[in-house]
């Protein structure tokens, strides 16, 4: 059994929660849990990935109801589980990690993503509104961040 393939997840927003924001992780398509942060690493072979099916979205924009159709599908190293017993110390830890994983890396930047069906059909960057489709590295949390190539990693492709 490949090991990668054990640790494979699709990470979606989970809006069943009010004034939080919540994410479900979901392997082999069933949900196995809830979390505040996760950390999903990719490799040149194999990035993460930003995907959002169009008849989803479409169907957003046409009856105005919010549907999963935008998913975050990678590695996931790293996870603070939702507990409400506990959230206090959960979001410390989201806080910590994000601290942690945002190291620089020759040839990329951090990039905060966003995706908002009524106004994109992508993931795009908040800053530029470019399109995302693959990242190297992906802290999904209050916000989510991208590692993307830099400019020069891309002019050189």
């Amino acid at each position: 059994m490949d090991i990668a393939n054990t640790l494979k997840r699709e990470v979606y927003r989970n809006l069943h929660f009010k004034g939080e924001t919540v994410y479900s992780v979901r392997k082999d398509g069933l949900v196995e849990g809830h979390a505040l942060t996760i950390i999903m690493d990719g490799t040149t072979k194999r990035p993460v990935t930003f995907a959002v099916g169009p008849k989803g979205n479409q169907r957003v924009r046409d009856e105005e109801r919010k549907n999963v159709h935008a998913v975050i599908r990678g590695y996931m190293i790293n996870a603070v589980w939702h507990d409400t017993d506990e959230m206090e110390h959960a979001l410390n830890t989201c806080e910590y990690f994000r601290e942690r994983e945002m190291s620089k890396r020759d040839g990329y930047e951090w990039k905060q993503v966003t995706y908002n069906p009524y106004k994109y059909k992508t993931f795009v960057t908040i800053e530029e509104g470019l399109p995302v489709f693959t990242a190297r590295k992906v802290i999904v949390g209050k916000e989510v961040w991208a590692q993307l190539p830099t400019e020069q990693v891309q002019e050189s492709n």
